[in-house]
C-alpha cells in the first residue's frame, strides 16, 4: 500500500526552528571563513576545517529538523534521528503518551518518537506536546485499519545526500575563496 500524502506532519516547532537557525549559521559562518581565508592557508587548511565543520553542522540538523511524525491513511511514519519506522495501522495497538510519545505494536514492540520525547519546559506544562501528538495520531486512525500491512519496517536514516551536497557546497565556496584571494 503506498503512503501517499501525509494528513498531518508533527515536528517540535522550537527544536525544529532552533536546529535550523543555527545549521544555517554554520552554514553561513563557514561560507565567510572559507571565501575570507587567513593568509597563508591552503587549501588543506580548508579541507580540515570542512573536515570538521561538515559533520558537526549535518548533526545539529539530524538532531533537530530532521526528526518528524508523519500520519498517512496507511499509517505513521516516524523519523527520529537516525531510524526510520514506517508502522501502518493495523500493526499498532495504541499510542502512549506520558513524559515521552511512545508507539506500541501489536508485537509489543515500543518505538520512541523523538518529536514527543521528554524537555523539562514541557513536563512543567503537563506534558502538552506529548498529547498533542498523541491525539494527532488517534485522530486520524482510519477504523477499521487498513489490513494490508507488509509489518512494520525499520531502517536506517542518515541523510547521506544532504551531507554530500553540504560538503561539495562548502568545497566549492574554499575553491572560490582561494580563488578570490590569489591563494
Amino acid at each position: 500500500m503506498t503512503r501517499g500524502r501525509a494528513a498531518v506532519v508533527l515536528r517540535r516547532k522550537f527544536d525544529s526552528t532552533f536546529s535550523w537557525v543555527v545549521t544555517l549559521g554554520a552554514l553561513g559562518t563557514s561560507t565567510y571563513v572559507l571565501l575570507n581565508p587567513f593568509p597563508g592557508n591552503g587549501f588543506g587548511h580548508q579541507l580540515e576545517f570542512i573536515a570538521i565543520m561538515a559533520p558537526l553542522t549535518w548533526f545539529m540538523w539530524m538532531v533537530g529538523a530532521h526528526s518528524v511524525v508523519e500520519v498517512h491513511e496507511s499509517g505513521v511514519l516516524v523519523v527520529n534521528w537516525f531510524r526510520r519506522f514506517w508502522v501502518p495501522w493495523v500493526e499498532l495497538e495504541s499510542v502512549e503518551a506520558t513524559r515521552e510519545v511512545v508507539l506500541v505494536t501489536t508485537s509489543g514492540e515500543r518505538i520512541n518518537v523523538a518529536v514527543g520525547a521528554f524537555s523539562a519546559a514541557s513536563s512543567l506544562r503537563g506534558s502538552r506536546v506529548q498529547s498533542r501528538i498523541r491525539e494527532a495520531i488517534e485522530q486520524h486512525r482510519p477504523l477499521p485499519a487498513p489490513s494490508d500491512s507488509g509489518g512494520v519496517r525499520k531502517s536506517l536514516d542518515l541523510a547521506p545526500w544532504h551531507f554530500a551536497g553540504m560538503v561539495a557546497f562548502l568545497l566549492v565556496v574554499a575553491w572560490i575563496g582561494l580563488w578570490l584571494n590569489g591563494s
